[in-house]
């Protein structure tokens, strides 16, 4: 069957998945071994550290370049904010309250009721009529999935850009300024905001806060300089709407994943520049339980293979030097550092085994921890529990990013082998931001 599957490479993920797993199995081969073998797992090991130091480093200067960009916004266009709603009685109406105090004078919301089972389109109505809200468009259609509704409440906006948010978003007032700021550059299409966690009560969800800020929001920071954002996020993205149309708005189909991954890649395949702000906030739930988490991190490591998968030609060939940048850039996150990571921890684990030492690996992990550090210090200069949130920092490396590390894998080993999913919905904790 393996044979068999390693002949049907329809498409580069499928080769480099392939190759993935045949490197684990001579990663813990070299581990056990003394010989040439193992020198040479050794010398792969330092090249591997080394390249995540050129990605750490990349990210860090770029990231420095990006924090003074800012456009001065003379006019006002209208914008529509979007938010698509299932089964979200436990934070609908919190998620009102954060849209009707944006700082905007030109604004329309539409909430689009996607075939809810309990009552969030009655409390959605009773907020409306109880605050007399004019500005708010309540639409309801039959269970079709968020991308459908996303759609439908494109279809409906009048405003020349839409701000699509998830119904727990809470955002901060000023969201739609910042964002608006950087569409005074034509070939912006999009704009994407800052994830922060609203209930960081738990060691958890404390862990899920510190990814955000130091990975996810990092990353997009750093990206923004270069107009090459990979992921507008699902709880706060601004767009152009004429482009959305244009490009056929969100895929509908169910056994897309990560439905913002996979437009916002289509946008970057069709030349478009992408931009990040860190000052255009959204405050979203975390998952508070383990299997939770794991469930949401499966669909989205998923989701970015597909969006990965299914234009990566796109970009090789989109026209300037950005499509194949951003290309190799989608290969390395989605694909090659899970890998070269997972092979690190498989190399760890058996040599330990068989040899009862960590010398090979401790002076790299100890040179990662310090880049790690250096990123921490970056988003959490001038804050007073910067040493608590260094400790939070190691704890989380040696425990919540190995196992996510090694559920990656299995992520990928399913989508190599097109296993059934559902696209699961995170049960609503209704905590208030």
């Amino acid at each position: 069957m393996f044979p068999a599957m390693l002949l049907n490479l329809k498409s580069p993920k499928r080769l480099i998945i392939a190759a993935s797993f045949l490197w684990f199995g001579l990663a813990a081969a070299a581990a056990i071994s003394t010989g040439p073998l193992h020198k040479y797992a050794v010398a792969v090991v330092i090249l591997i550290m080394t390249l995540v130091i050129i990605r750490h480093v990349f990210l860090f200067v770029l990231a420095l370049l990006d924090r003074h960009r800012r456009a001065s916004m003379e006019i006002f266009p209208e914008v529509s904010v979007i938010m698509p709603s299932y089964n979200e009685a436990k934070v609908i109406e919190p998620a009102l309250i954060s849209l009707v105090a944006l700082d905007y004078p030109n604004i329309e919301i539409i909430v689009v009721d996607d075939g809810s089972t309990d009552n969030t389109l009655q409390l959605a109505r009773d907020f409306i009529e109880a605050n007399k809200i004019e500005k708010i468009l309540l639409l309801s259609q039959s269970n079709s999935g968020k991308a459908c509704a996303l759609n439908t409440g494109i279809k409906h906006a009048r405003g020349e850009f839409v701000l699509c948010v998830d119904s727990d978003s809470r955002l901060n007032p000023a969201a739609i300024r910042h964002a608006l700021s950087h569409f005074t550059d034509p070939t912006v299409a999009a704009v994407g905001g800052a994830v922060e966690i609203s209930n960081n009560t738990s060691l958890l969800a404390q862990m899920q806060a510190l990814e955000y800020r130091t990975s996810l929001n990092f990353t997009r920071r750093a990206l923004s300089y270069l107009g090459a954002v990979t992921v507008v996020p699902g709880p706060i993205g601004m767009f152009r709407r004429e482009v959305l149309l244009t490009m056929g708005g969100y895929d509908e189909r169910r056994d897309v994943f990560a439905e913002d991954a996979d437009l916002t890649v289509r946008l970057l395949s069709a030349g478009w520049k992408i931009r990040g702000d860190m000052s255009m906030i959204s405050y979203t739930e975390a998952p508070e339980s383990v299997f939770a988490l794991l469930r949401q991190r499966y669909r989205w490591k998923r989701g970015l293979f597909q969006a990965f998968d299914t234009n990566y030609f796109a970009l090789l060939i989109a026209p300037g030097w950005r499509g194949v940048a951003i290309a190799l850039f989608l290969a390395l996150e989605c694909f090659v550092l899970d890998i070269l990571n997972f092979s690190l921890i498989v190399f760890f684990l058996f040599y330990v085994i068989f040899h009862g030492g960590v010398s090979p690996m401790l002076s790299a992990y100890l040179l990662l921890l310090g880049l790690d550090l250096s990123v921490l210090w970056f988003v959490h200069r001038g804050t007073s529990n910067l040493l608590t949130t260094m400790g939070l920092l190691l704890l989380q490396r040696f425990t919540y990013s190995q196992v996510l590390q090694v559920w990656a894998v299995f992520a990928l080993l399913d989508e190599w082998r097109s296993t059934q999913m559902d696209w699961d919905k995170l049960e609503r904790i209704g905590k208030p931001a």
